[in-house]
């Protein structure tokens, strides 16, 4: 069973950071919290919280549903509970790459900027399964902070890792993707 991630966009802000939903093993509310964190529309975190209210979920099928729950929580511009959520879930344990991405995405919605840019290199260093979305919204927050030079960077190195990446060609101008040889 596919173990991680799906790219997801924040349907209630624009410029939208790139988000990813953890997987969840089996049929149950934690699964349909993971196929609601994974539509790009979906705001209510009404099977996240059935999953938790009900417990015995494991505990890596918990930290995915908090995960989970915080992508559609920010998605809400509930971003206070997402961050409590992605707390959660890195202090059960400190190396979840998505968690850090997504955690990112909450700083950024609040203009937290370098707290975004350190949650996204976070991410990357402990190999999130998706670098590409983890650059793009580097240089989303390097964008928002003014910094163009650096933001088309980060836009650039995203198309290396995923040359039809579309939300990142649309930032360097729609162009083809940097040459990969």
């Amino acid at each position: 069973m596919r173990l991680l991630c799906v790219l997801g966009f924040l349907a209630a802000f624009t410029p939208a950071a790139a988000q990813m939903s953890v997987t969840t093993l089996g049929a149950t509310d934690a699964q349909l919290c993971f196929d609601a964190a994974r539509d790009d529309f979906a705001k209510s975190t009404k099977e996240c919280d059935q999953a938790l209210d009900r417990g015995g979920l494991s505990r890596r099928d918990e930290i995915a549903t908090r995960i989970n729950r915080g992508v559609l929580l920010n998605r809400s511009g509930r971003v206070d509970e997402a961050l409590a959520d992605f707390d959660y879930a890195l202090e059960q344990d400190s190396k979840l790459a998505e968690a850090y991405l997504n955690r990112g995405n909450s700083y950024y919605l609040q203009r937290r900027f370098d707290e975004a840019l350190a949650d996204y290199e976070a991410s990357l260093r402990y190999g999130l399964g998706k670098a590409d979305i983890a650059w793009y919204n580097i240089g989303l927050a390097h964008e928002a902070k003014k910094d163009p030079v650096k933001a088309k960077e980060a836009y650039r190195t995203a198309l290396q890792i995923n040359p039809d990446f579309g939300p990142a060609l649309k930032k360097i101008g729609g162009g083809p993707a940097p040459d990969q040889n």
